[in-house]
Parts: C-alpha cells; structure tokens; sequence
C-alpha cells in the first residue's frame, strides 16, 4: 500500500513532537477530588463528587474481612478486545483489507460478541483504523495535519475494493476520529463544535463513503452505528437522531449499548431534550418489549442518569424500576447483574448528588438505590470490578487502565457490600457469595 509502510516511523516522530504537559501533571494528582457544589450537576461536576466517594472505601475496609465473594477481573473480556482489536491492526499493517472487510461483514451480520457484548466487527475496525487516527492525531495535536500518506492509504483501499462495505465502514470510522482529533485532545462531553475545516472535511468525507450502503438492505448495525456517529458532524443532527437510532437499534436489539448511547445522544447539550428523552425511551420500550420488557426504558436512561443526577426528575421511576427487574429476569448475567447493581449502589448512592437537586429527583434515585440490597442478595455470585469503577465515572469519561479499574472498583464494591450486611458482619458472620445464593454462618 503506498505510503502506508512509513506510518509506524511517521507516528512516533509525531508523537516525539506533542506536548507532554498535561501527563506529567497527571502522573503528580493526589488526592481524591472535592464533592460537587450546589451548580455541579453535569457530567464533569457529577465524575468528580463521585469519585470523591474512594475516600470512604478504606474506612470499612476492617468489615469485610468475613466478606468471601469471588473476584472475576474480566480476563477473558480484556482478552478478546484486545485479539478482535490486534487482529484488525495486523491486517492493515500486512495490507490485508480483503481478509479484514471479509471478516467485519461476517461478525457484524452474525451479531458476534464478546462475553460482554462488544462487537467483533467494531473491535477489528478500531484496530484496523488505529495507526491512520494514531498519526493524524498527532499531527493534530502538534499543529500541523497529517501526512499526505495517510490519508493516501486509506483512499487506496477504497479503490481496491469500491463494492466491500466492510472496508468503507472502517475508512469512514477513521475519517470520524481524525475529525474529531482535529478539535483537541478532549473527549466530548457535549455536542462538539465542528466548526473547523479539517473536522468538516473529514465527516464530509465519511458521509460520501457510507452513502452508496444501505445498514438496513445489508443488515448491517456497523453500517447503522457508523451512520449515528455521523451525526456529530453534520447540521441536521437534531432532525436525524431518532431515525439514525431507530434503525441501529431494529438491526441489534439486544444490544444495550445502542440503548445506552441512544439516551445520552438525547440529552440537550447534544441533539434532544429532556422531554424527547422521556418519550423516545417510553416508545423503544415498547418496539424492544419482547427481549427487554420495560428495560428498554431502563436502558435508554441509564447512563443519562449518571451523566446528569437531576435528569432523576423527569424519570417514570415505576416503569424503571420495573425495567432493572426484567432486565435481570431476562438477561441476568453476573456481568448485567454487576452493572446494575453497581448502577443503584454507587451512581444512586444519597450522598453522590449534588445538593441542589429537586426533591422529586433525590426521591426517584433513593427508590432505585433502594433496589441495591435486594439485587445483591438475590442476584450477585462473583464480582465484575470494572463496573463498580466505571459507575464512579462520567460516562462521557476516558477509562483508566484496566488494572486501575479492577482495584479501584473492588475497594468501592465490597465496602457498600459491607456496609449492606453490617449487622452480620459485625455479629461476626462470614457472608460467602455463592451461585445458589448468599449464605451466612458463623465461624467454627
């Protein structure tokens, strides 16, 4: 492929050039952050009182030492992503695009997952993108633009193969990212001003690839979500959100993260409105009643609750309440299990909001906590620490390291489940987690 042997050279003489300043600040952060003020009630304002809740995770530390509750650190998870996403780096680097659009149609058509329920067919295009993004990103980053080569090897595989729409797919993604790169190292927490010519040319540029394809002739919820990160990038966005996500969510139902993204993409910093939020959750409960019961409700709220605590106000709490149960009655995984319960104990948790939200709010989140107890008790075999350090987050939040994650959400997770059976840990107890359910006795 022309240009593209330079690509690993090209980037780390780009990198070698992008300033540094903020990771050695952030190598030196210590400390865990102030709670939120009263006006702290978006998602940066909400991440931070939230992770000021590790303060207290080594106060009850001494409770649960008669806690026994297997740890699964996900390996199996991290495993996979990472071979998915090698693999279609690999690929690219031996200038294999036929094998790697092959394979793409091929798990995105047959909805191939991880155990988590990660595609295979993204986790391959956002390894096969990575070194294009990598370098222009920092071409980007250091005030210059990219080398013509990169952008040179990603048209000289669309011309290889003009009717394969698992390389477009990936070409396009890529021109996504380097949009978005052109903006600044942040991550978007709202819609992002895409105001600057590169970042124009760039989503131009995406929707001219995946035009030609149709996600619902082919089947395609690659195609479907590539269309729905389209829309940070063009004007009608406002217009298109709904039907954008209406079809992705047609083509994989049972795919909670398109749920999850279609609520955040409501919220009005970005396409929508509380109001619209509300009522496209009520009618995707409905249309994916049949594998969620009322958990597409549920579903669509679920990261907009931890983006925003006030947003609590507007909820049908009923109907969301009602939605975790079915969502655990129907797919009742210990990975489902571990994300809702750390949903109702850390993002629900009274003292992680800020003080200045509504009554009604603060009420409707105290009743979804309320649910903590009964999901761990009756739900919870293993421990996933992930999600318990993930809910501490921002949604909109880059994660840590994985290694980070499993320690930190750990700590936080068996101290609320300490704090949950302290009378019997403190009556001196062991409370062991097993697959038929909690058992308590004491020690011999």
């Amino acid at each position: 492929m022309r240009g593209f042997a330079r690509l690993p050279d090209l980037i780390a003489s780009q990198l070698s050039r992008t300033p540094r300043d903020g990771s050695a600040k952030a190598k030196g952060h210590h400390g865990a952050p102030k709670p939120a003020s009263r006006s702290q009630t978006d998602a940066v304002g909400f991440a931070q009182f939230a992770m000021s809740l590790a303060r207290g995770k080594a106060a009850g530390h001494h409770r649960d030492r008669g806690l026994i509750l297997p740890v699964n650190s996900d390996g199996q998870e991290d495993y996979l992503r990472q071979t998915y996403i090698g693999k279609g780096q690999f690929l690219v680097r031996q200038d294999q695009w036929d094998v790697l659009g092959r394979l793409t149609r091929e798990t995105d058509l047959n909805r191939e997952t991880t155990t988590e329920g990660t595609s295979y067919a993204r986790l391959l295009s956002l390894g096969a993108r990575s070194d294009f993004v990598t370098a222009a990103t920092a071409a980007y980053h250091a005030g210059g633009q990219p080398d013509a080569s990169v952008l040179a090897g990603l048209e000289e595989a669309l011309d290889d193969h003009p009717e394969c729409w698992g390389v477009a797919v990936v070409v396009a993604q890529a021109h996504m990212d380097m949009g978005l790169a052109s903006l600044g190292p942040r991550r978007p927490t709202s819609r992002p001003p895409c105001d600057g010519a590169n970042c124009i040319h760039h989503f131009n540029r995406a929707a001219e690839i995946l035009d030609p394809f149709s996600a619902i002739e082919l089947g395609s919820a690659l195609l479907a979500e590539a269309r729905c990160d389209l829309l940070s990038g063009i004007p009608d966005a406002p217009d298109r959100v709904c039907d954008d996500f209406e079809d992705l969510i047609d083509l994989d139902p049972g795919n909670p993260r398109h749920l999850r993204n279609f609520g955040l993409r409501l919220l009005p910093r970005w396409f929508g409105s509380f109001e619209i939020l509300d009522e496209m959750a009520h009618e995707t409960a409905e249309r994916v009643e049949d594998i969620w019961g009322d958990g597409g409700y549920t579903w669509v709220w679920f990261d907009v609750l931890r983006a925003v605590p006030e947003a609590a106000d507007r909820l049908d709490i009923d109907r969301y309440v009602e939605g975790i149960k079915d969502i655990l009655d129907r797919r009742g995984t210990q990975h489902v299990t571990n994300l809702m319960a750390a949903h109702a104990g850390v993002v629900m948790d009274p003292t992680s909001a800020p003080d200045d939200i509504s009554a009604t709010a603060r009420r409707n989140r105290k009743k979804i906590n309320d649910s903590f107890g009964a999901i761990v008790r009756e739900r919870l075999h293993e421990l996933h620490p992930g999600h318990w350090a993930e809910a501490q987050l921002s949604p909109f939040a880059n994660l840590p390291a994985v290694e980070d994650l499993a320690e930190d959400g750990e700590a936080m997770a068996r101290s609320l489940i300490s704090r949950h059976f302290h009378q019997e840990l403190e009556a001196g107890q062991i409370v062991t987690f097993a697959p038929g359910g909690v058992e308590l006795r004491n020690p011999a």
